[in-house]
């Protein structure tokens, strides 16, 4: 593997060569603005309290070390990649202070290998609202530190291909950039650390909106053998009033979940398949309201039938939420509470620390993850995990209406 400066005339066209920075010693990069011809630079939001830098990459998997130091006496920051996903536990680093974090970041983009039934312009994934300047189907990685408070000291980026955990679902799983809104799928790339984790979730999506979008196409062709591929939806399958992507819970739902695990296995990659998240939804008696009744059921009915573990969030969730009574429940939701469906920082968090214990309870030997804080039996409280906004920083110039509900 060759090693290069990863200036504008030495900038590869293939995921080969090491991209290496030391800003300690190039002080200068740190004061230019990305651009495409140069392929790097720093790379914020200008309403945002991020501190970006971006590096224009093939697509690939890719292993990121990073060194930062801190600037002010004492503060605390998150270390993120593309569209926030968050890949660091909460740090806290003192003035003078330096640290080393290294993880692993997969970089795409929207098109797909030609086949013979493809019209003549190609195929590339439909993408659509906000995802036209969404950083996970851009050109370039970007990395990215909470705040300003913190600075890049170092930033090593170097092509490595490891073994994946694809995700496939809606807007409960996909990236969320904007606003206090958060999905478990952003954090499990700080969870585990062995594998790279690639989250093709979108807002709104359903599974026959994911097929014909070709967003699974995109994501099988990334898959490879020993790969495992999560799999939820039904929050907007069940939606009556989306007729062109409505799928009965005992009709056409279980059908394509039967073909998506068939899809996976045709890879020789092991299909694992996940409940809905629960609403937060209460009857006249206080009480949660399954609102995905049929669903969950049919989800775990194609789990018995075709042999495939399940992580059974639907349970999971609803027991945690009435594990915090109906107030505190709210502070685990987005929108300060307001929103019923999408979570805040907190409540993604811990349903993420649910995702990836499962995991690991089933694929003991496949998953190594980070210590977490979860305990199933006395959950850790909001109270007890303060987010302050210089920590959840903006990744949109303006605010993003969130796709379903």
């Amino acid at each position: 593997m060759n090693m290069v400066p990863a200036l504008a005339d030495s900038r590869p066209a293939v995921a080969q060569h090491i991209y290496e920075y030391n800003f300690e010693e190039r002080p200068d990069l740190l004061q230019k603005k990305y651009n495409s011809e140069t392929g790097l630079g720093t790379d914020s939001f200008h309403n945002s309290s991020e501190n970006a830098f971006s590096v224009k990459v093939p697509e690939g998997d890719y292993k990121v070390r990073v060194k930062v130091t801190g600037v002010p006496d004492v503060t605390r920051f998150l270390v993120f990649s593309e569209d926030r996903r968050v890949m660091s536990n909460i740090l806290e680093i003192e003035r003078g202070e330096s640290k080393t974090l290294d993880f692993l970041v997969n970089v795409r983009n929207p098109q797909l290998a030609t086949a013979e039934q493809d019209p003549a312009a190609g195929p590339r994934v439909g993408l659509r609202g906000d995802e036209g300047i969404s950083r996970n189907w851009d050109d370039k990685l970007t990395i990215a530190l909470s705040n300003n408070d913190v600075q890049f000291s170092q930033i090593r980026i170097e092509p490595g291909r490891k073994p994946k955990v694809l995700l496939a679902g809606d807007s409960t799983v996909a990236d969320q950039a904007s606003q206090d809104y958060a999905s478990w799928g952003q954090f499990v790339p700080g969870l585990i650390r062995n594998r790279v984790v690639v989250n093709h979730a979108r807002g709104g999506e359903t599974l026959k909106s994911f097929l014909f979008s070709l967003r699974w196409d995109k994501l099988l062709s990334q898959t490879q053998a020993g790969d495992v591929v999560l799999i939820q939806f039904a929050h907007n399958d069940e939606k009556k009033q989306w007729p062109r992507t409505f799928a009965a819970a005992d009709g056409a739902f279980p059908e394509y979940l039967r073909a998506f695990v068939a899809d996976v296995r045709q890879k020789e990659a092991i299909p694992v398949l996940v409940t809905p998240v629960a609403r937060r939804i209460y009857n006249e008696q206080e009480e949660l309201l399954n609102t995905h009744q049929g669903y969950d059921e049919a989800v775990r009915e194609v789990a018995r039938a075709t042999g495939v573990p399940v992580i059974d969030l639907t349970a999971q969730t609803t027991s945690f939420y009435q594990q915090l009574g109906q107030n505190e429940a709210k502070q685990a939701f987005a929108a300060n509470g307001k929103d019923r469906t999408h979570h805040n920082y907190y409540g993604a968090w811990m349903i993420a620390n649910m995702v990836v214990n499962s995991l690991q309870a089933l694929y003991p030997e496949l998953i190594q993850s980070e210590n977490t804080l979860l305990d199933s039996t006395s959950p850790t409280r909001p109270g007890e995990l303060v987010i302050t906004p210089d920590l959840w920083p903006d990744m949109r110039p303006a605010a993003v209406e969130i796709s379903g509900s």
